[in-house]
């Protein structure tokens, strides 16, 4: 996956989890936003995707790593907080402009690595429990009789 393909895949995951209430907290609106009522109306439930839950299992697992604290605060404000004051933002990191948007990169591109790696764990730990269980019936079926 390229970098445009996984920007891309951050900002569907953030579409994923805006339509689930309790994977994320929604975006912090300004005084006046709050006052209006909402126009959207009832949040859509969209289609629940296994590779965008294996993505976002890894992204809060990360987060709390301590190694990743500002990898993941570049990430969570890019994605989650929106665009703006982006400057600002690297200034209080004591970064760059460039190297927010490296740690931005390298978050996802973390993130997304973890993703596969808990998507193999997880089919592996299938078939071993698949297995466990079949021999557990074979054995079962020989005492039986």
């Amino acid at each position: 996956m390229d970098d445009k393909e996984l920007h891309q895949y951050c900002i569907d995951w953030v579409e994923w989890c805006r339509t689930r209430r309790y994977y994320c907290a929604p975006k912090q609106k300004n005084i006046l936003a709050r006052l209006q009522p909402s126009a959207s109306g009832e949040v859509p439930d969209a289609r629940n995707n296994a590779d965008m839950q294996y993505f976002n299992m890894a992204i809060h697992t990360l987060a709390e790593m301590s190694e990743h604290k500002t990898q993941f605060a570049c990430f969570s404000f890019c994605y989650l907080e929106g665009r703006r004051g982006v400057k600002v933002k690297a200034a209080s990191l004591n970064i760059c402009r460039k190297t927010y948007y490296n740690h931005v990169s390298a978050f996802a591109r973390r993130a997304w690595s973890m993703s596969l790696s808990l998507k193999s764990a997880q089919a592996a730990m299938q078939a071993h429990q698949a297995s466990a269980t079949n021999g557990a019936r074979e054995i079962y079926a020989v005492d039986v009789d």
